[in-house]
């Protein structure tokens, strides 16, 4: 049987490193056979903007695009996303705009551990 990560973070795209890390665990958990889910909370939900183009950063919506292309379950808070003005079709491919009731609460219900990152 599979086992599940599931990974919750809550950091911006340009605050930290925080999704940086998020994501190379995606990824590492992927490579060892893993189902992963990943969901953004709080400011979290920054790091799904379509059209990000950092200059001294790696560009984090480049790489959870690539991990939804993958089949990781990208989620992000409704409520958070529409408090900071973003609107449906602002996020990059692959992400849906969900909800702590039903996203997160599945996505943690079905996991074997579950990870948050946040500061």
């Amino acid at each position: 049987m599979t086992k599940t990560l599931t990974i919750l973070w809550r950091t911006g795209s340009m605050m930290s490193m925080d999704v940086n890390v998020a994501a190379k665990l995606a990824r590492a958990a992927l490579e060892k056979g893993y189902k992963v889910n990943m969901f953004g909370y709080g400011e979290g939900v920054t790091a799904v903007k379509k059209g990000q183009n950092p200059k001294r950063f790696p560009n984090i919506g480049n790489e959870l695009e690539e991990l939804a292309s993958k089949g990781v379950n990208i989620s992000l808070c409704e409520t958070c996303y529409a408090a900071r003005g973003f609107e449906r079709g602002e996020e990059i491919p692959g992400v849906k705009v969900g909800s702590l009731t039903n996203n997160l609460f599945k996505f943690v219900t079905e996991s074997d551990r579950l990870v948050t990152i946040a500061r």
